[in-house]
């Protein structure tokens, strides 16, 4: 039986064409009410005459439509026009998006700005205005657009990057909140045909990548009856689906004393709780041991908790630490603590925002920068359907816009870490994302005490060694490990012709199986679009013996 979404209706970003076109179209065909939104009134109001001008699109009469013109920034009038025309929304398929690709070293605020405004904050604003009603009426579903320069990096692209791995955790966070509430939030990685991957892809790619090969796999998780994929990742495209999850390796365990330094984490690099780590002996020490003389490091929001910890540590190891905080007091005491004790240190009050005079800082006092530690933070926690626009802004410019010049503004800096990795290799910069946990200022609002006293920070710090970039680890109470992707082995549909919601259903347990020994690590968008690329000449032979 076809999956039906009649009395539905389903608000679409970004879809005057390409994939956010095919959806509309998909969905009108099962019977849904569909708000085709796009800056662009010609293309929008096209793709409605398509769906109200035809009769029978598929088994189901064509379903309604109307366009809608509101920048993404303003879900508000997005949804209304919904509630104007069907009565309420039921489903959300944020799709909206933009490039400005610039590398690293030329990229203006505006460009970082412009990227974020539209991806992420587009995201947000929508999701913020449908919330209420899906609350309400005990059901939603919520799609974000990801990308795999999200998750992996891109050259040329650390603002849509840091935005596109900010949607994962936005829809991690998203689907937890909505799960009493029938609302499930799912992220994509989608690889189709567009005006923007036109930019960056030959006309041979694209010709295999048709938006109609990743519509069906939407419309099925979006579905009342369809599978389960709330708070999941999924890269789609060519007609091949995978579950992508984090896979962290066993780590290593440190006793927390005045041994836990970065020599000691550098003798056990390649080794593969915090209860069993008082227990142990004092930490074996790599020779040569790891030094920062002459070095001069910026450590932002460094007056207390883990940022003082990382400022007292760098200089004992030698380093001109610039200490940044907005707190005066809290700056001079850290930098008068590295003085008393013979190192170099000078602060730098103001908001990490403004980088140029933290880094103005570090030249008049040092003459360069060798190091950055983005470490400041704010919390501003409060459920979804609370927060305000400012209480989002302020975090996002904190956490995420501040490290150009927790959950979504952290992840956002995962995504722009491993551009930055991939631009700076042959300048030999290196970058690599932390998620430590510690006893601090922040953690202490949100943690009981015990886990504050529990989790100091004196040991809670990590030095990249000489080779590791575009790398993430997790970091607390003495143990450290490595975090990356895993790809289920996923399944290939035939590209001699589309799949259909109803196969997605069929193909679910495939789609999402990492234990069958076909799961992947990739590690760069290139090989994570190989696998996509193997299924171009899938015809539904011999290739599904593979699978």
């Amino acid at each position: 039986m076809s999956a039906s979404f009649k009395g539905h209706t389903v608000v679409v970003t970004g879809a005057g064409g390409g994939l956010g076109k095919a959806y509309s179209l998909l969905f009108a065909s099962r019977g849904a009410n569909v708000v085709v939104n796009d800056f662009n009134a010609a293309a929008a109001q096209k793709v409605v005459d398509e769906i109200v001008a035809v009769t029978d699109l598929g088994s189901l009469a064509g379903g309604k439509a109307v366009a809608n013109t509101s920048s993404v920034s303003d879900g508000a009038a997005i949804i209304k026009s919904a509630v104007d025309a069907f009565g309420t929304v039921t489903i959300l398929i944020n799709n909206a998006g933009i490039l400005r690709d610039k590398g690293f070293k030329n990229m203006s605020d505006k460009e970082w700005d412009q990227i974020t405004e539209v991806h992420l904050k587009g995201a947000f604003a929508c999701t913020k205005a449908a919330w209420p009603l899906f609350r309400k009426q005990k059901f939603g579903r919520v799609i974000n657009t990801a990308s795999a320069a999200g998750l992996y990096g891109n050259f040329g692209q650390a603002n849509y990057s840091a935005a596109k791995m900010a949607l994962v955790a936005f829809t991690k966070t998203l689907a937890r909140e909505g799960a009493k509430y029938n609302i499930k939030s799912t992220v994509i990685a989608p690889m189709a045909a567009s005006a923007m991957t036109e930019t960056i892809m030959p006309p041979e790619m694209l010709a295999n990548l048709s938006p109609d090969y990743v519509a069906p796999f939407v419309a099925a998780i979006s579905h009342p009856d369809g599978p389960d994929a709330s708070g999941k990742i999924f890269e789609v495209g060519a007609g091949f689906i995978a579950e992508v999850r984090w896979e962290r390796s066993n780590g290593a365990i440190f006793k927390t004393d005045d041994s836990f330094t970065p020599s000691a984490v550098k003798a056990k690099w390649d080794e593969g709780k915090l209860e069993a780590a008082k227990k142990l002996p004092p930490n074996v020490q790599a020779s040569p041991a790891v030094r920062f003389d002459g070095q001069t490091v910026i450590i932002t929001g460094a007056g207390a908790g883990l940022g003082r910890a990382y400022a007292l540590m760098y200089a004992k190891l030698g380093a001109n630490v610039v200490v940044n905080d907005v707190n005066a007091n809290a700056a001079g005491a850290v930098v008068d603590e590295i003085v008393k004790a013979g190192g170099k240190a000078a602060a730098a009050v103001c908001s990490v925002e403004d980088a140029e005079k933290i880094v103005q800082v570090a030249l008049e006092k040092f003459g360069s920068v060798h190091v950055l530690i983005a470490n400041a933070g704010i919390l501003r926690d409060k459920s979804f359907q609370a927060m305000t626009e400012q209480e989002w802004d302020i975090v996002l410019a904190v956490h995420l816009r501040s490290v150009l010049k927790y959950s979504t503004a952290k992840a956002g800096i995962t995504g722009l870490t491993r551009t930055l990795a991939i631009e700076g290799k042959k300048y030999n910069i290196l970058a690599n994302a932390i998620a430590p946990s510690a006893g601090t200022a922040m953690t202490s609002t949100i943690w009981p005490q015990d886990m504050v006293d529990a989790f100091k920070v004196d040991g809670d710090l990590l030095i990249d060694n000489e080779s590791t970039t575009g790398d993430l680890f997790e970091i607390l109470g003495g143990w450290a490990a490595q975090t990356r992707w895993q790809r289920s082995g996923g399944y290939g549909f035939p590209t001699n012709k589309p799949y259909t919601i109803e196969d997605v259903f069929a193909k679910w347990s495939n789609i999402t199986n990492f234990d069958d020994g076909r799961a992947t690590n990739p590690s760069s968008t290139q090989e994570a679009i190989q696998q996509l690329v193997e299924n171009f000449g899938n015809k539904g032979d011999a290739v599904k013996a593979k699978l």
